[in-house]
């Protein structure tokens, strides 16, 4: 998921690259609930070509929870790189409270603020790093190790029952000062014990798995830190509402390239992670998120948003929308922009 990052190749472009990946390319986001939490659910860019969306959108007034789909309309004649748009339509029964919706104009928003995540430096492994891809590497680089020193150290790390020996998720980003002779089994460890710490403090020990892996969700698909609550708002009203949640973070996570487009054959698997073909959160974590995602998904604002879109690839400026027709003059701002930007 990433914005002016497409190609860039520092720890923070990852970030930036893979939340792009979902939103701005893959239309509409849409994954997790802390709503839903609270009452007791708990990378560079690719060139293959991607399908033209179907043609026309299913009924607007679907039960709850929605059983088909609707598709962002289809892009101008003119456009070669229309990215996937299959989003699911909105439950009938989302009753929360609409905060003022942006406007479908080619400026931003008045609230719109880009605050970028914390990036990588000595000591500090940034957020949003996929285990299985760059993780390992990332602290490597904080901490003057070798990569394979790491990968040893992540595979001996003690992990709470929890985790069901699966390590992704478990390793908290952040700032850590090592004691003098501390070596990579001790710094990893120390990233699961904060990992720990943090779940401990916010839910009760049952709900860690869920808080950890939609986390994860939110965290790929936004870079902007101040973005993250409306995020997790949408997400939280379709995991409410039931039903796949249909984002390209989380079925191009077991996808051993970094890339942006997800295919039609993707799309149609069944693997585990297939998001357009399984209800609710992904199995496990998807990446290692950072406490702002962590609270973002325990306390979203109200709002009735069920899509959203990236509009721009470069500053990163999503609008979220309320209503499948506001969210197709959304994806037009999208399409004029890669139209504009055929190698953003």
């Amino acid at each position: 998921m990433a914005y002016p990052a497409v190609g860039w190749e520092s720890a923070a472009g990852r970030g930036i690259i893979e939340s792009v990946r979902s939103r701005a390319i893959a239309w509409t986001l849409a994954a997790v609930a802390a709503l839903a939490f609270a009452m007791g659910g708990c990378g560079g860019s690719g060139d293959e070509a991607v399908p033209d969306p179907p043609a026309e959108a299913s009924d607007t007034t679907l039960p709850d929870p929605p059983p088909t789909s609707t598709t962002v309309p289809p892009p101008p004649a003119s456009t070669t790189t229309a990215p996937s748009t299959t989003t699911t339509a909105p439950s009938t029964t989302t009753t929360t409270t609409t905060l003022a919706a942006t406007t479908t104009t080619t400026a931003p928003p008045s609230d719109y603020t880009a605050v970028p995540k914390p990036s990588a430096g000595p000591n500090r492994v940034a957020p949003g790093g996929a285990l299985t891809k760059h993780l390992a590497a990332d602290i490597a680089a904080a901490f003057g190790l070798s990569t394979a020193e790491v990968e040893a150290a992540i595979a001996g790390v003690v992990l709470p029952p929890e985790a069901a020996g699966n390590p992704e998720g478990w390793l908290a980003p952040g700032t850590y000062e090592p004691a003098d002779g501390a070596g990579a089994a001790d710094i990893v460890q120390a990233m699961v014990d904060r990992r720990v710490a943090q779940l401990e403090s916010r839910v009760p020990r049952d709900q860690w798995h869920r808080l950890l892996t939609a986390a994860s969700v939110i965290e790929k698909e936004t870079y902007n830190q101040n973005e993250k609550p409306r995020v997790a708002r949408v997400l939280a009203n379709r995991l409410a509402g039931g039903g796949p949640l249909q984002m390209d973070s989380i079925i191009l996570y077991p996808v051993p390239e970094d890339r942006i487009f997800t295919t039609s054959a993707e799309r149609s698997s069944n693997q585990p992670y297939n998001s357009y073909k399984h209800n609710g959160l992904p199995p496990t974590p998807i990446c290692s998120p950072d406490e702002a995602s962590l609270d973002a998904f325990l306390a979203p604002p109200p709002g009735n948003w069920w899509f959203y879109v990236t509009i721009n690839l470069h500053s990163g400026e999503t609008r979220f929308a309320n209503t499948y027709e506001e969210h197709q003059a959304n994806a037009a701002l999208l399409y004029a922009w890669l139209e504009d930007n055929p190698t953003p």
